[in-house]
């Protein structure tokens, strides 16, 4: 009979356990660090940068660190994992991918093996294997209901307040009016005079109709500028299709929706711009 309850009791506390047990789709924003462990640089090899767009790759949506945060993370610090990348070994490199939570209990982890033997290569051989575990995983966000109803019942209050206070703002509108339109004067003629620059990204718009010509070289390619007749970029093959290491300057290239795509960190900002390659 013992034997029966302690069996019982067991069983109840792995069900808890278990039902406790929180999920990736939880979720919404990987915090991606600026430099890992074993770099001596921020981004050094572009490794940084190589995560980031791995992570955006399966379906999250990747913050390096430093970057300003979302209003909605700003004020929920739990809807973001940190994500810590590891390094061991001699003979075989052992990267380690481990997402923790805002309590910095760990949610994820995954590994990933390889026996390269050169430094600007290990890693990111490491990292591409390690962040194959996502695929089995299946992710997507899903909004806590817990927050839904919140945000429902904060929506209903403030309904409900500005009811009551519906003839008081009228007045204040109608005093602010003019207020508002001098201060939209001054925001127009600022706006003219300043692009818009997105808090998390910096889209390169190129107006000159330049384009890079792709020679073949071993394990990649150079981009020659077709203006210039100059070598711009060198640029490697990194094991995932469409996706090239940039080699001379900062950054990686990738191909999407028939465009490419190269994307770099300067500073807190990750810049994205658009390249005509011909092949």
């Amino acid at each position: 009979m013992k034997k029966i309850i302690i069996s019982l009791i067991l069983v109840l506390g792995f069900a808890i356990i278990c039902k406790a047990q929180p999920s990736l789709n939880d979720y919404k924003y990987v915090i991606v660090e600026k430099q890992f462990h074993f770099q001596n640089e921020a981004n050094e090899y572009n490794l940084n940068s190589l995560t980031r767009y791995l992570f955006k790759k399966n379906g999250f949506k990747p913050i390096l660190e430093g970057e300003i945060y979302p209003d909605d993370l700003k004020s929920d610090y739990c809807l973001a994992l940190i994500s810590e990348i590891t390094a061991k070994g001699a003979f075989k490199t052992r990267v380690t991918i481990v997402l923790r939570d805002c309590d910095n209990n760990i949610v994820f982890q995954t590994e990933g093996v390889t026996k390269e033997k050169y430094f600007d290569k290990v890693y990111k051989i490491g990292i591409q294997k390690a962040m194959e575990g996502f695929n089995a995983v299946n992710y997507f966000y899903e909004p806590k209901k817990t927050n839904s109803t919140k945000d429902e019942l904060r929506s209903t209050d403030i309904s409900n307040q500005n009811n009551k206070n519906d003839v008081e703002k009228l007045i204040a509108e109608n005093k602010e009016l003019k207020v508002k339109e001098e201060i939209l004067v001054v925001k127009v003629e600022e706006t003219e005079k300043t692009p818009l620059i997105d808090s998390e990204t910096v889209v390169a718009l190129k107006e000159d109709e330049n384009y890079f010509i792709a020679k073949s070289i071993t394990n990649g390619f150079e981009l020659i500028n077709s203006k210039s007749n100059k070598v711009e970029f060198i640029i490697r093959n990194a094991s995932i299709p469409n996706v090239f290491i940039i080699i001379n300057k900062n950054g990686i290239i990738y191909k999407k929706e028939n465009q490419w795509i190269r994307e770099y960190i300067v500073g807190d900002k990750t810049v994205i711009e658009t390249l005509d390659i011909r092949f």
